[in-house]
């Protein structure tokens, strides 16, 4: 039976970004290993939790999930689960930084520090920054446009230059989280291009023309 991975973090099935980052967030800090050392039960919590953010937390691979379950992010993705939870650190990298503050990213990052327990539980020094990523046509990349993108407080529009490269960043500055004692964080986008798997005759005739004009 296929892996239900919004059951695994307890949210539903149209939870947005922060939704799913937040429900992982509170996972992460019950189960991490350095705060259950030897249960192997928290571990393989942890460890399919992590599987389940990696795959929901990215708009083409929770696209995949959803049209055909794990065995179609495999075919999308290559993304096949993580062996370890060393695996799991090295993987992510900053991301624990960027879901438990900015202490946090000071720190080896499979470490985790006894004085963050209460600051977890109520949420306490997140980064005013907003991470997102957004899928945009080849044709968009190629010839720019406008994507929306969320935000804290709804969508912004975002201008897409012509020859946007895949995984280019963005920042949409002042549209992230209020911060404890100061403005608003930035959003910082990540730009996913999605090749099409099929072309129209039209479409492919004038890619051709593109090609050998180079």
């Amino acid at each position: 039976m296929d892996r239900d991975y919004y059951a695994d973090l307890g949210v539903a099935k149209t939870a947005t970004s922060d939704e799913i980052s937040s429900a992982f967030r509170k996972l992460a800090a019950r189960y991490h290993p350095d705060r259950n050392p030897g249960d192997r039960e928290a571990e393989a919590k942890f460890k399919r939790i992590a599987e389940a953010y990696n795959v929901l937390r990215d708009p083409k691979s929770r696209a995949a999930y959803d049209e055909g379950g794990s065995e179609q992010v495999r075919v999308d993705t290559g993304f096949r689960g993580f062996d370890s939870t060393e695996d799991i650190f090295s993987h992510f990298g900053d991301v624990f930084g960027e879901l438990f503050g900015n202490r946090f990213r000071t720190r080896a990052y499979r470490r985790w520090p006894q004085e963050f327990d209460r600051e977890v539980e109520t949420e306490t020094e997140r980064s005013p920054d907003v991470r997102r990523e957004v899928t945009i046509s080849v044709f968009t990349a190629m010839l720019g446009g406008t994507v929306d993108v969320p935000t804290e407080n709804g969508t912004a529009e975002m201008t897409v230059p012509p020859g946007t490269q895949p995984e280019r960043q963005f920042r949409l500055a002042g549209q992230g989280r209020r911060g404890p004692r100061g403005p608003r964080g930035d959003v910082i986008v990540t730009v996913h291009v999605e090749i099409p798997r099929r072309l129209t005759p039209a479409q492919r005739s004038l890619l051709e023309q593109a090609r050998r004009s180079r």
